[in-house]
């Protein structure tokens, strides 16, 4: 762009959906008018973040759902930095007797948290990298009470659906944008 030859930049915000504005930006240059379309898309996000003192990979943030016409507040740690690399797992689950089982895995935050039974899952642990055991998937009462931004960043409709019908809200796929059951349940699609 021509510098000597801008005479005028007027902006004006349109729309705010969410945390995104759109703008749209005119230019007037001497001898034409262009109109450029700028929409900022920052990731939207359902997790609050928590801020101040307490703020960290524990108590990272919340967000709130509605249950069976309740509100839930669930909380979120941070934990699982990359979704692609492979963890150390503590997995406490529920048999089909109704007893609970644990057993150690090593997988990626997808293969660990997928594919399975209705509400089998009660408890998923991480060891981190300075060997300690952090809590990354909690439940009480079939619902969730905690869990991991990387396990949130992974989990599709279709697994919630299966896994945790519990836990389905359809606002928030609207909100994200989810149409399929192979769309992304809690990040932008």
């Amino acid at each position: 762009m021509v510098l000597d030859k801008l005479v005028t930049v007027l902006v004006e915000i349109k729309k705010k959906f969410g945390s995104s504005d759109f703008t749209r930006i005119f230019v007037v240059l001497k001898t034409t008018t262009t109109m450029t379309n700028t929409i900022s898309t920052p990731t939207q996000s359902i997790i609050k973040v928590t801020e101040g003192v307490m703020s960290g990979d524990v108590f990272y943030g919340s967000f709130e759902t509605i249950i069976d016409g309740k509100r839930l507040s669930v909380t979120v740690s941070n934990h699982i930095k990359d979704v692609n690399a492979e963890y150390e797992f503590r997995i406490a689950g529920k048999c089909q007797a109704g007893f609970i089982s644990m057993h150690d895995t090593k997988g990626t935050p997808k293969s660990v948290i997928a594919g399975y039974k209705k509400n089998a899952l009660v408890n998923i642990q991480v060891k981190t990298e300075h060997g300690l055991w952090m809590n990354v998937f909690t439940t009480k009462g079939n619902k969730w009470h905690g869990i991991d931004k990387g396990f949130l960043d992974v989990l599709t409709v279709g697994d919630m659906r299966s896994s945790f019908p519990n836990m389905c809200d359809m606002k928030i796929w609207d909100f994200m944008g989810a149409k399929t059951w192979a769309d992304k349940a809690f990040t932008q699609n």
